[in-house]
């Protein structure tokens, strides 16, 4: 999602994951059943989404993107730069 921002050509990004269950968990867990999916982080294996956010040198946030565990840090970052 692009926000309304001054372009100053410089940006920042970065990611986090947002873990909906423990690992144990996953096969009882039913709120995000089919939606969630499993993903690697810096500290291993987690079930849930990624939440990638862009702002900008001034600390405006210019465009928030959320996908599945799965997907490939640089497979979102390239739509996101996509949107600009």
């Amino acid at each position: 999602m692009l926000l309304p921002h001054s372009p100053s050509g410089i940006a920042f990004v970065d990611s986090s994951k947002l873990q909906v269950c423990h690992n144990l968990r996953i096969l009882r867990h039913q709120v995000f059943k089919g939606t969630s999916k499993r993903g690697k982080g810096t500290m291993g294996w987690f079930y849930g989404f990624k939440l990638y956010l862009m702002v900008n040198d001034q600390g405006s946030i210019i465009s928030v993107n959320v996908t599945t565990a799965n997907v490939d840090n640089k497979k979102a970052l390239s739509e996101m730069a996509d949107e600009l």
